[in-house]
């Protein structure tokens, strides 16, 4: 499942590390007066609108080697300037950092039109009789990095950017979805209902929601709600190899005072506030992508909104009773390595 955006990942890197070499070829002719690989040319040949009349010179000379280097340096000041105004913006830097690489493809298009641009001033403006050249081996450098952004583009948005995950503290022992190992909660007490530490569990892989086995916690006798362990990287494994994917307790629960997410407690939270601030707001969470949906009576948080082959995505989902009473709260992670 993940071999899809994995390969557009790694063909975006091949053809990114392939725009380097051949800057640095361009480099290597007009230092050493040598020429380009006839392959180079064809290159950047490839890259020319549907209707352009423009033949490209299989030329290479110092004009080339500056006009791919004010192509190279465009493009990393354009990214410069994103990230700049989204962190200005947002004060986040990662949530910069994930939209910058989400414009990656319409930010080397926006420095292509402006190099056609310049390029076509100076050849208007051109008074020399020094011949002009429209360089196949720079525009090379171009293609390559045009076509590395393109599919950086479909990597990126088929696997994401990762989130910070949830943390459920309970009774002062933080849990952390999709992390956490159910042998930590064995250490700090809690104990699984009917479960020993050795006990199999079987991940049946027949649900997208819930992973592994859903049993309750106890600690001092007490329930603490239920929690899904499931086994990582084989369908079977003992209870205490097993990560903790999904928790869940009722709003009557007797313990709901000594769990909170994310450390907000979660006994002082009304419908109210549900409906009127972002979900992210109250659990005190700024995730670079997230989604919330909002119904009459169920609310919830999604992060990581792109497919989960890569990274795990994470919700937090609220239930109420009609006449606006809470009723369950939950917080699960996904991922395509559980189903």
């Amino acid at each position: 499942m993940a071999l899809i955006p994995l390969s557009f990942g790694f063909l975006a890197l091949l053809l990114f590390l392939l725009t380097i070499y051949i800057y640095l070829r361009i480099a290597i002719a007009v230092g050493t007066g040598t020429d380009l690989p006839r392959w180079i040319y064809l290159i950047g040949s490839s890259l020319r609108g549907r209707f352009s009349s423009v033949q490209f010179d299989y030329v290479t000379d110092s004009t080339a080697l500056k006009e791919a280097t004010l192509f190279i340096l465009n493009f990393i000041l354009a990214n410069i300037v994103v990230f700049g105004a989204v962190y200005y913006r947002t004060h986040h830097f990662s949530k910069a950092l994930y939209m910058c690489l989400k414009a990656e493809f319409a930010i080397v298009v926006v420095v292509l039109i402006l190099s056609h641009v310049i390029k076509l001033i100076t050849v208007l403006f051109h008074r020399s009789n020094k011949p002009m050249y429209f360089y196949a081996s720079t525009n090379a450098v171009v293609a390559g990095m045009f076509f590395a952004c393109f599919a950086f583009m479909l990597f990126l948005s088929l696997t994401g950017f990762p989130s910070e995950p949830i943390e459920v503290q309970l009774d002062n022992t933080n849990v952390i979805i999709g992390e956490t190992k159910a042998s930590e909660l064995l250490s700090e007490g809690f104990t699984f209902y009917e479960k020993t530490a050795d006990s199999e569990i079987v991940n049946e892989r027949n649900d997208h929601f819930y992973y592994g086995k859903l049993l309750e916690i106890f600690r001092d006798g007490k329930s603490y709600g239920f929690v899904s362990v499931t086994p990582t990287g084989k369908d079977s494994d003992s209870l205490k190899n097993c990560v903790i994917t999904y928790y869940r307790i009722m709003a009557d629960s007797e313990q709901l005072s000594e769990v909170t997410f994310n450390h907000t407690d979660l006994t002082h939270l009304t419908i109210h506030d549900f409906r009127t601030k972002d979900i992210k707001d109250i659990f005190s969470l700024n995730p670079v992508d997230s989604e919330e949906t909002k119904n009459d009576t169920l609310f919830i948080l999604t992060m990581q909104n792109a497919e989960y082959v890569l990274w795990k995505r994470y919700k937090i989902e609220v239930d109420f009773n009609e006449d606006g009473s809470a009723y369950r709260y939950g917080a699960r992670a996904q991922h395509a390595q559980w189903e």
